[in-house]
């Protein structure tokens, strides 16, 4: 795969922590569809409704050509610095466009502060007396 910007190779790499590839010249990440869709479980992001307003939006083709082949990118009007694949649904984001696309989805609370710890702790003491039995 090639980087939309200044064609260096873009190298498999951790883009604000998501696993995407980047290009070590301009900074720039790529994220394959399937990373975009991991977003969702660190970030309160939903991957269907993200792409559904892409489809939606009037964007406007590149002259950027996707890292998978697949044709040109398109511009996302809301998000400044990146461009989406209408084919594959990869998403190029120039330095800091990630960050700042993220910075608009709050944080996942940990599954375990959901939990109700006195049940939590009944039923571990239930399931230990349980294997003991």
């Amino acid at each position: 795969m090639k980087c939309p910007t200044d064609g260096n190779v873009l190298i498999a790499d951790n883009a604000e922590d998501h696993t995407g590839y980047g290009c070590s010249a301009c900074k720039g990440s790529w994220l394959p569809q399937r990373y975009i869709d991991s977003i969702k479980y660190s970030k309160d992001f939903d991957a269907d409704k993200f792409f559904l307003d892409l489809s939606a939006d009037n964007s406007e083709s590149t002259n950027s050509l996707c890292p998978s082949d697949c044709g040109s990118l398109n511009t996302i009007a809301n998000i400044d610095g990146a461009n989406y694949c209408p084919v594959c649904k990869g998403i190029w984001f120039k330095k800091d466009a990630l960050k700042s696309m993220l910075k608009r989805y709050p944080d996942k609370e940990s599954s375990l502060a959901d939990v109700d710890s006195p049940i939590l702790a009944i039923d571990i003491v239930n399931f230990l007396g349980s294997l003991f039995k």
